[in-house]
């Protein structure tokens, strides 16, 4: 996987200073298409994605084609086999997370919170695999960080990466949400926080690296 270089890590996350929580602006990242991206598509592929696209958040946890089938309020039922048996054929390393998923859903489903914690840390994990990330053990390097803000279990509100500087401690966050040519919404980076604070779910995986496009993003700030 692509890394960052030392010094890069400490332009993202400067040790010492202070660290707002909107942070600051990666110069180019307010150009088109980059505008567009949302936060999980800045996130899991570094990239603008279409929401429609096969591995996108959207796609996976929302909608028929993704991970759940769905009651008509749009609270899952079970898990969507349609979706899982091309998953595990063409990514075989979802396997694993996939049968956390079936092991938990349905007492996730009757209220059990740490069925409902397995479950949403494994969906995101697969989530992250699908779009080409190495997920690190709990125990794993922690200088790569992938992180979820979220109001249910089954669900994702925001998206975001985390960088950790050379001391081992400070860490900052890179996020951004959707924006358009009228209200171009750039990438920020060294945020004290991950946005949507206020709610109470974050789910935080430890990934090996980065994409190549989040490197040549991040690789902006000078």
């Amino acid at each position: 996987m692509p890394y960052l270089s030392n010094a890069q890590r400490n332009l993202l996350a400067p040790a010492g200073e202070d660290h707002s929580r909107d942070g600051e602006t990666v110069p180019t990242s307010d150009q088109a298409p980059f505008i567009y991206t949302a936060c999980w598509g800045w996130a899991l592929t570094g990239e603008y994605e279409s929401a429609d696209n096969a591995y996108t958040a959207p796609t996976i946890y929302n909608s028929d084609e993704g991970a759940f089938v769905f009651d008509n309020e749009r609270v899952p039922t079970g898990l969507n086999d349609d979706f899982f048996n091309t998953t595990d054929i063409i990514f075989p390393q979802t396997v694993p997370f996939h049968q956390v998923l079936a092991e938990n859903l349905p007492t996730a489903l009757n209220g059990d919170e740490a069925a409902q914690d397995a479950c949403r840390v494994a969906l995101m994990t697969i989530t992250a695999q699908l779009n080409g990330h190495t997920v690190l053990g709990a125990d794993g390097s922690a200088v790569y960080t992938m992180v979820m803000k979220s109001s249910s279990w089954y669900g994702w509100d925001h998206w975001g990466l985390g960088v950790q500087a050379t001391d081992g401690v400070t860490t900052t966050f890179q996020q951004k949400v959707s924006g358009s040519v009228a209200s171009p919404e750039p990438l920020q980076y060294n945020c004290g926080v991950m946005w949507d604070e206020h709610l109470p779910l974050e789910t935080v995986l430890r990934i090996d690296g980065l994409l190549q496009a989040q490197v040549n993003m991040l690789n902006n700030v000078v």
